[in-house]
Parts: structure tokens; C-alpha cells; sequence
């Protein structure tokens, strides 16, 4: 049986769409990449709601491999499927929600038996205990992805993903610490470790929390670099704030804490749990612990009722946050979320005209961050090859181009001095004489 996944959305489904392919070629199945010239028997898409383009993109995505591949059994499963099944149960044979991936053999074997389309979607609020899925080996990216949890009850008024994901539950450390352990026996040099609320990891367990594990994998695994996936700024203990301390040489210095917004009474529409002046003063105790580390965010651009005067403010609020990049996200009205109740909805050309002003200044501040590093040396994680540069990441999450005559370095880490910055891009050369590029 030949299969391809198409993934949609954030680090979790790229980590749940690796476990798939880990899990399928166990039972005998081929991974065919969807690009290639082959035909699969099957095709998967790992849907994505997080906003009404991500609906978009997923319904087009069903309809183009239904087109391209007329005869293949048509899985769709996430997100989407999850909050929107009758939006999307004419598109494909099996429609799977958010609980049960890994039951994808059994759910095909039913449909080529029955030869009827089934509909594997489940009131996900109902379910509070950890869907296990294991990576064995990395297949689609350098560096691995380890879910450690799912799951958000936060419920921010413009969010469809608690709905979508249900209630928190914690993977058991024991299987984090062994898929790690996986990853590292297969020369995987860094893994970052990812869950709907990274942050509120344990909350459901009750006898570890976000800073015990990565104690656990610090002295239980031989990891070269964890990186932590995006956590909100209520989960940012003083524990977690030491255990980076302590491991700094393995911990990557990169914090990614989603903002939204920059104006009190927007954060309050919102029902996000911090002021400004909460968030301001949580980012600097950690610029004070770590001077160098990368604070980068999330905001969103026209929120329901959002006022010129509340715009300046989160326009001011994030050029004082200084942060080292920025994903600027247009507000999208989406169908079952308190805001799509709120009066005052900005039309598009606002909300479009406020995300670009917005954007021009997250590129100004993620340039100005990039320069400070300009004469550094500093080490990089090479991924791949770029034209004729070779590309990689540091642990501030900087993104180097470097050219050299040597034809494989990709997955080693090679010490560079970062020389000059060039519409965006920071380049550099390496040090061949201090390299440890086969470190495993």
C-alpha cells in the first residue's frame, strides 16, 4: 500500500503527520512523497482551523488530490475535520477528527471491505486521556518534533482550536524520554519538543510539570540542543526560567511567547489571561537571565472592535518589545468562537492595512536583532543546502548562509562567524579547523 501525507498547520501536526509515516512504513506501507511522479493507494491530509485560510487551504487541498489522484482513498483527519465535519464530508472517503490517528490501517482495511465512506470523528471534549502516537525516525525534517502534549482550555474568544483539541492531557515522561533517546540513536541533533499548551504540560498528571521533564531529558538522554515550541506567558515559572539556566548549553535561546495583541482592552476582548505591562515585565527577567535569547510572537491585525487609538498602542507595545521576529496574523471571523458574536468586525481592507504596518515593523526589529549577532562566532545546526549556500539554525534560532566546498553537512553542527546581513539574511563562514561536524 502506497500512501502520501499532505500536512497543514503548526509543529504538532508536522510531529503527528512523522508518527503516521513512522507508524505505516512499520505495517508494510510505502511513503511516497506527494510531489512524485507515483501514484498512492492512499492519501492523507492533516487538516488545520487555526484560521478561516487554513479552512481554505484544507478544503482545496481534498479537492486537488481528489482531482490529481481520482482512485486513491481519500483520508482527511485533524483540525478541520474535527470542527467542521459537514463542511468536509463530501470530500473525502474517511474522515478522521483529532483523536485516533494511528488508526488509519484499520479504518482503510474497513473502507476497501465496505466500500463505504466512514466518518471517525468523536466529541473530543469527552476525552481526557493522552492519544499516543510514537516517532521512530526522523523521515521529512533535520531536526524532530516530540509531541508532549495535547490539548488547550484556555478558550481566547477568536479560538476554534479547544473545540478542536479538547481538554489538556500530558504524554507520560517515560515515552518522551524514550522516543528522545529514539531520535538520538538516529544522529538527531536537536529536537523540539511540542504540544497544543506546551506550557501546561503535567497540569492532568500531577506529579511533574513542563520544567521537571526537560530536567528528566537533560539527564536521561545525551541531546545536543531541546528547543521548546511556543509557550504562553502564564506557564513561564521561575522553575522553568532556572532549568534553562542550569542546561543553557543544551537548552536552544528561543522563547516563542505568543502576544495577540498590544493593547489592554484588546487583550481583555480577547479573554487572554495577562496586561501588557504582566507580559513587559515577564520578558524582561528573561532578557535580564539570558541576554542574547530570541523572543519571538505571535499578534493578530484587527481584532473585532480594535480602535485607531488601541492600534497605536500595540504598535508602540511591540517596538518597545524589541522582539527578534514576529508572525503577524490578519484577524479571521471564524464561526463558533465568542468573537464571531462581538459587534464592531473591521472590514478586510482595515484589518489588511493594519497587518502590513505591522508587519513593517516586525521586519525592522527582526533585523535589528540580526545584527547584533554580525562578528559573532557562534555554532549552527546545518539542515540543507540552498542554491549554493548551505543553510542551518543556532540555538537563537538565527538562520545562517554560509558557502564551502565541502558536499555534505547536512545534519552537522560547524562553528561560523556571521559576517554581513543582506536583504534579510545574516551569511557567514565556518571554521573548518574547529569544526566537529560528525558530532553525534
Amino acid at each position: 500500500m502506497k500512501f502520501s501525507i499532505i500536512t497543514l498547520g503548526c509543529k504538532v501536526n508536522l510531529y503527528e503527520t512523522e508518527a503516521l509515516i513512522s507508524h505505516l512504513s512499520q505495517k508494510g506501507w510505502v511513503y511516497v512523497e506527494h510531489d512524485s511522479n507515483e501514484t498512492p493507494d492512499v492519501c492523507i491530509v492533516n487538516t488545520c482551523t487555526v484560521t478561516a485560510t487554513s479552512d481554505q487551504k484544507s478544503r482545496q487541498m481534498l479537492r486537488q488530490l481528489r482531482r490529481k489522484y481520482p482512485s486513491c482513498i481519500l483520508v482527511a483527519m485533524g483540525c478541520y475535520v474535527q470542527t467542521h465535519i459537514q463542511d468536509v464530508e463530501n470530500l473525502a472517503d474517511i474522515l478522521i477528527g483529532t483523536k485516533d490517528k494511528s488508526k488509519i490501517c484499520e479504518l482503510v482495511e474497513a473502507y476497501i471491505e465496505k466500500k463505504q465512506s466512514i466518518h471517525h470523528v468523536f466529541e473530543i471534549a469527552n476525552y481526557t486521556i493522552y492519544d499516543e502516537m510514537k516517532l521512530n525516525y526522523r523521515s521529512t525534517h533535520t531536526r524532530g518534533f516530540v509531541k508532549i502534549q495535547d490539548g488547550c482550555e484556555n478558550f481566547c474568544s477568536y479560538c476554534l482550536i479547544p473545540y478542536a483539541r479538547g481538554k489538556i492531557k500530558s504524554r507520560l515522561p517515560e515515552n518522551v524520554i524514550h522516543e528522545i533517546n529514539v531520535l538520538v540513536q538516529s544522529n538527531t541533533k536537536e529536537v523540539i519538543i511540542s504540544g497544543i499548551n506546551t506550557g501546561t504540560y503535567g497540569q492532568d498528571l500531577g506529579y511533574i510539570n513542563l520544567a521537571g521533564l526537560i530536567e528528566r531529558i537533560m539527564n536521561e538522554t545525551s541531546l545536543w540542543r531541546l528547543r521548546l515550541s511556543s509557550i504562553e506567558l502564564m506557564e513561564i515559572s521561575d522553575q522553568l526560567l532556572a532549568t534553562m539556566k542550569k542546561y543553557k548549553d543544551r537548552i536552544a535561546m528561543h522563547l516563542h511567547i505568543p502576544l495577540q495583541g498590544g493593547s489592554d482592552t484588546v487583550l481583555a476582548r480577547m479573554k487572554r489571561k495577562y496586561t501588557t505591562f504582566e507580559y513587559a515585565n515577564v520578558i524582561q527577567k528573561i532578557r535580564q537571565m539570558f541576554p542574547d535569547i530570541a523572543i519571538t510572537t505571535d499578534c493578530l491585525a484587527g481584532f473585532v472592535g480594535e480602535t485607531e487609538e488601541e492600534f497605536k498602542e500595540t504598535l508602540n507595545f511591540i517596538q518597545n518589545m524589541e522582539f527578534a521576529s514576529m508572525h503577524i496574523f490578519p484577524y479571521s471571523r471564524r464561526k463558533g468562537t465568542v468573537a464571531d458574536e462581538m459587534s464592531g468586525h473591521l472590514d478586510g481592507g482595515c484589518i489588511k492595512e493594519r497587518a502590513r504596518k505591522m508587519i513593517e515593523i516586525a521586519t525592522n526589529m527582526k533585523e535589528n536583532y540580526q545584527r547584533k549577532f554580525i562578528g559573532q562566532t557562534i555554532d549552527v545546526l546545518v539542515e540543507q543546502k540552498k542554491g549554493d549556500y548551505w543553510m542551518g539554525h543556532t540555538s537563537n534560532y538565527l538562520e545562517i548562509y554560509f558557502q564551502t566546498e565541502t558536499e555534505e553537512l547536512e545534519n552537522t553542527i560547524q562553528i561560523c562567524t556571521i559576517q554581513s546581513l543582506k536583504k534579510g539574511k545574516l551569511y557567514g563562514t565556518i571554521k573548518k579547523e574547529e569544526s566537529y561536524a560528525y558530532i553525534s
